[in-house]
């Protein structure tokens, strides 16, 4: 495959870069999480496959969150947040939270707790943070979450979304 210069793309040929860029990131596996935080004294959570571990010292990741989406007002500095990092039984879950079901019904489904924040009691680990910057970059904010406590789970099988569906892990043999 040939990669074109900049200098040959025509400047009306934005859409189709989008749209390849878009079909690119569906090739992009992640594991699946439901970031959940608290707006006026209702629980708010959104699934996302956007969130990374971004340093060990101080410990803390970024999450990606369109502006679009009702919890990105919440995720404001200093407010508190939590990122459940999902195992291979909450598929329906991940439904629900992706925009399946009404945001006030969303907490209905799972086991959830909830303390300064609601988070998945079954989750595969729950890190509890506080937003310590946001970036604005064209759709999307990147949070930056200041880890304050995480809590595992004994299992390890992440629930993987890549190319439009939920995947199953495989060992490989080398």
């Amino acid at each position: 495959m040939e990669r074109r210069a900049a200098a040959d793309v025509p400047a009306d040929c934005k859409t189709d870069v989008a749209g390849a860029f878009k079909e690119a990131m569906r090739r992009l596996a992640a594991t699946v999480t439901i970031i959940s935080a608290v707006s006026e004294q209702r629980p708010m959570g959104i699934a996302a496959t956007a969130v990374i571990s971004l340093s060990m010292d101080p410990p803390a990741l970024l999450a990606s969150i369109n502006r679009q989406n009702r919890i990105h007002g919440v995720l404001t500095p200093a407010a508190p947040f939590c990122v459940n990092i999902l195992g291979s039984a909450h598929a329906e879950l991940c439904k629900a939270f992706g925009g399946g079901m009404p945001q006030e019904e969303r907490f209905r489904l799972g086991e959830w707790r909830h303390d300064e924040v609601p988070y998945l009691t079954d989750a595969e680990a729950n890190v509890f943070c506080r937003v310590a910057r946001t970036v604005d970059y064209g759709t999307h904010t990147l949070v930056i979450g200041h880890v304050e406590d995480v809590r595992i789970d004994g299992r390890s099988l992440p629930l993987i979304y890549g190319h439009g569906r939920f995947l199953e892990l495989a060992p490989l043999m080398v």
